[in-house]
């Protein structure tokens, strides 16, 4: 049975993808390891299926999971601006 993992892309440095793994810790991978067309923010599902002389890794940009979680985080903004008063930070 293949073992499913879910990154979640946080920034590009370089030439290194820096991923959230499975809501946890984070971790470096080279950019050309994913695919393609990833941005920050995006989700990824990632399966592994390993054998005995090899292991396969398959990772996906989940274009669905990834509008949801961008729309969720917009959502959380415009919660917080219209609760901001606005103005001047007075010390």
């Amino acid at each position: 049975m293949p073992e499913s993992h879910r990154f979640i892309v946080d920034r590009h440095e370089g030439d290194l993808a820096v991923v959230e793994v499975d809501g946890g810790p984070t971790l470096d991978l080279p950019r050309w390891l994913l695919p393609h067309a990833t941005r920050p923010d995006d989700v990824l599902l990632v399966s592994i299926e390993q054998g005995t002389d090899r292991t396969a890794v398959t990772i996906v940009r989940d274009v669905v999971a990834t509008e949801r979680a961008r729309a969720a985080a917009r959502q959380a903004v415009d919660r917080l601006q219209r609760r901001n008063p606005g103005g001047d930070v007075i010390l």
